[in-house]
Order: C-alpha cells, then sequence, then structure tokens
C-alpha cells in the first residue's frame, strides 16, 4: 500500500480511471486472449516434463492449471506460490501420474523458465546499459549472481549423487527426488522446454507492447525487450501482493528515463496488473469447473 501510494500521489486518480474506463471491450479480450496463448505455450512446456505422450487435450489440461495457480497466486505475495499448488488441480485427471512427478515437474518447469528468463533479463540489462539506460549497479550483480547461482545448481544437480548423501534424512531426500527427477529427466525434452521458454517470453513481452500502444505510449519494441524482463525478475521477489506498488514504481523508475509522462506509465502499469488479475480470476473459475 506504501508503494501505491508514492507512485499514485503526484496524479490525478479520477483522470487516470476515465482513461482505464475508456479502453475498448474488445481491445481487452484480445489481450487476454493473447496473454492466454503465451499461458499455453507455458502449459506445453510442462507438459512434456510430465507426461511420456502429449496431446491438445494434455495441454489444454495443463494450461488449465496454469490458470488456477496464477489464481492462487493472488493470495501471496510472489508468483512461485502459484506453481507450487498449481499441479493439484491435475491429480484427478492423471491418477496415474504420481503426484511427486507432478509436483516436481511443476518446479522444473518453472527453474527453466526462470533460467531463460534470467538469461534473458541479464542479456536486456548489458544491452540497455550499453545504449545509455539508466540501471543500478546493484540489480546487475544481483543478475549476474542469479545466473551464476543457476549454473552451480545445474551442476549440483547432474554431478553429485543426492540420493546417496541425503539418504538418511527424510525432508532432504525429497529435494535429492527433485534432483534426480531433473537429472533423469529426457534431455530432448529438456532442451525443448527451454526452446519454448526462449520464445515463450519474448512473447509474454510484445503483450506490454500492445499495452503501451493501446494507451498511445511512444515505446519501441527494443525498448520493451531492454526493460521490461529486468522489471519483470524483480517482480519475481516477493515484495508485493499481485506486484501493485512494486510494478507501479518499477515502471515509473525505468520508461520514466525516456521522458513518458506519469500519467501514461501509471495508466499502462495499471492496466497491466488489471488484466493480470482477471486473467488470474479466469483460473479461478476454471477451478470449479
Amino acid at each position: 500500500m506504501i508503494l501505491l501510494y508514492f507512485a499514485f500521489r503526484k496524479v490525478n486518480i479520477t483522470n487516470l480511471g476515465k482513461e482505464l474506463i475508456l479502453v475498448s471491450p474488445w481491445a481487452t479480450v484480445g489481450l487476454l486472449g493473447y496473454l492466454g496463448l503465451v499461458m499455453i505455450l507455458g502449459a506445453w512446456r510442462w507438459s512434456l516434463l510430465a507426461l511420456e505422450k502429449v496431446g491438445f487435450s494434455d495441454v489444454m489440461a495443463f494450461a488449465k492449471a496454469t490458470y488456477v495457480g496464477s489464481f492462487y497466486s493472488l493470495f501471496f505475495p510472489t508468483a512461485v506460490a502459484g506453481d507450487l499448488l498449481k499441479w493439484t488441480s491435475l491429480t484427478k485427471k492423471y491418477p496415474q501420474v504420481h503426484k511427486l512427478r507432478l509436483a516436481g515437474t511443476a518446479l522444473i518447469d518453472r527453474l527453466i523458465g526462470f533460467t531463460a528468463f534470467s538469461l534473458e533479463a541479464l542479456i536486456a540489462l548489458i544491452i540497455g546499459k550499453s545504449s545509455g539506460y539508466q540501471f543500478p549497479n546493484y540489480i546487475m550483480w544481483l543478475f549476474v549472481g542469479i545466473n551464476c547461482g543457476l549454473v552451480v545448481f545445474y551442476c549440483l544437480a547432474y554431478l553429485v549423487n543426492f540420493p546417496v548423501i541425503f539418504e538418511k534424512n527424510k525432508h532432504l531426500s525429497k529435494l535429492s527426488e527433485l534432483a534426480e527427477l531433473l537429472r533423469s529427466g529426457n534431455k530432448k525434452r529438456l532442451f525443448s522446454c527451454l526452446a519454448i521458454s526462449v520464445i515463450a517470453e519474448p512473447a509474454w513481452m510484445v503483450w506490454s507492447y500492445f499495452i503501451a500502444k493501446l494507451f498511445g505510449i511512444p515505446l519501441t519494441l527494443i525498448q520493451i525487450f531492454i526493460f521490461m524482463p529486468v522489471i519483470a525478475l524483480i517482480l519475481v521477489l516477493p515484495i508485493s501482493f499481485a506486484g501493485f506498488g512494486a510494478r507501479e514504481q518499477l515502471f515509473l523508475y525505468f520508461f520514466g528515463q525516456l521522458g513518458i509522462p506519469v500519467e501514461k506509465i501509471l495508466a499502462m502499469s495499471t492496466f497491466s496488473g488489471v488484466l493480470g488479475i482477471i486473467s488470474s480470476l479466469i483460473g479461478g473459475l476454471l477451478l470449479w469447473l
């Protein structure tokens, strides 16, 4: 709430609300549909990890679970929480698949997506700094640390025999099972999932470009590809519910240096958040179907 106050204190809330209300309902539906396609890409990636054979109905079932996970995320300060719970909606449809596999592949799916996203965010940050845009130095070191941490994790997962080391510890043995699930996974499918992530992440960023154009904000695709990965990676941290407050502050900090009016930036940010909530509420409806 404090972050929201500082973000909106210099704008006319009434005018901002009017600008949001004037958005065409068809534009809203179109953007939600586009976001749905991106989520289906992510669901396809997850289904490849969890199932031996994947059909269209399987992808749609995993897409439903992904929506349900986004609904759960509304009640936690980070979207990762939804990933820890979304697999539960698949247990009835796939009773033959062990629960540990569903839960484990949900985490591995998130890890693969996070790996691609972290690398893209670091590349975007380097390109942004070389292009003269302002980024705090500590963010550079944070992103370098995240990518180095991922490299260390993958090395440990593939080189260390965790089941032998943790076999006597009940809680740590669960972690070893997850590492073993990653190591024993189909390498071709793992790389396919990484390739899907490399495609899905930029596709998600284009969604922000469409929203910017909807409010007449002169952002280029290159600027979106530079700033959005950085913003999104920071928002992974548990610093706000549904991103509100933190997202507005980050939008103001990064897009403000481009000379874009505060009102336009907040309209883009708020509308993105509203669409995200609507999409998550769709997951709540699907939870009961």
